[in-house]
């Protein structure tokens, strides 16, 4: 009772009107709840560019696995299964002139999405199929330098050497075990070239759900043409045609030809 006096006669001595101090108290609330709303909102546009443009790229760089290293792979059991035919008889291939010069392979996107430390963009299970596949490439480039190394150690032999000499047999001995240790690891970098399609396919079922459909098909034309272009433009209609169904059989023939088109004018522009 006593404190209400003494508020009113403040306000009065101090020509004060309750009605405008509330009314300037709640134009400040409404400027800095707008202020938030904004910034929140300028935030939430920065992530959602940063998540398009990080799994657009993350599409483009799984797209490449998936269509590149399937026969690389292949290439890698045959050479495997004739590797294993020579070894049967003790003898040795041209092991040695095998080179990997690291880097072999450009995952500069997927290095940038296990970096990021936005989880609106690379969530729990995003990061863990990512972390994963870094890992199972990490293993291979190790698996190519240790083949690289091993074919470093090949010991030449000179023709004029002869057959029945000591020095012949520890060299040929000597030679025959690196080859053996090579085939080893040859047989480990095929079988860890289809597991690396395989987390790239499991990725991409996760990408092209973030992306959403019409962005996934978008990107995958984009980067068809881009290959026809770069890659194929001297291969016959119908083989590319026939690829483009193989590797994306969601499209319709209508889909596929518009493509290819699109591609053949660019084709013919340069």
């Amino acid at each position: 009772m006593l404190f209400g006096r003494f508020l009113k006669r403040l306000t009065g001595s101090l020509q004060i009107k309750w009605r405008v101090l509330l009314l300037e108290l709640f134009i400040v609330f409404i400027g800095v709840y707008l202020a938030f709303i904004l910034n929140n909102y300028q935030e939430s546009q920065r992530i959602k560019v940063e998540g398009e443009k990080i799994w657009s790229s993350l599409k483009l760089e799984l797209e490449g696995i998936r269509l590149a290293f399937p026969g690389w792979a292949y290439f890698q059991e045959k050479q495997n299964e004739k590797w294993d035919s020579l070894f049967q008889i003790k003898e040795v291939d041209q092991f040695f002139t095998w080179r990997y010069i690291q880097p072999q392979y450009d995952f500069t996107t997927l290095e940038y999405a296990i970096a990021t430390r936005e989880s609106k963009i690379v969530d729990f299970d995003l990061y863990h199929n990512l972390t994963k596949l870094y890992q199972t490439v990490q293993q291979l480039e190790h698996i190519e330098n240790l083949m690289t190394e091993i074919g470093l150690r090949y010991k030449n032999i000179p023709p004029s050497m002869p057959t029945d000499s000591q020095e012949y047999h520890q060299l040929s001995a000597e030679n025959l075990l690196n080859f053996y240790r090579f085939i080893d690891f040859s047989k480990m970098r095929a079988s860890n070239l289809k597991r690396i399609v395989d987390l790239s396919n499991d990725l991409l079922l996760i990408i092209n759900k973030k992306l959403g459909k019409k962005q996934q098909v978008r990107l995958e034309k984009n980067y068809i043409q881009k290959q026809i272009v770069a890659k194929f433009s001297k291969a016959p209609a119908d083989l590319i045609k026939k690829e483009i169904q193989a590797s994306f059989p969601h499209f319709t023939e209508s889909e596929i030809l518009s493509i290819y088109e699109a591609a053949k004018k660019e084709i013919d522009k340069k």
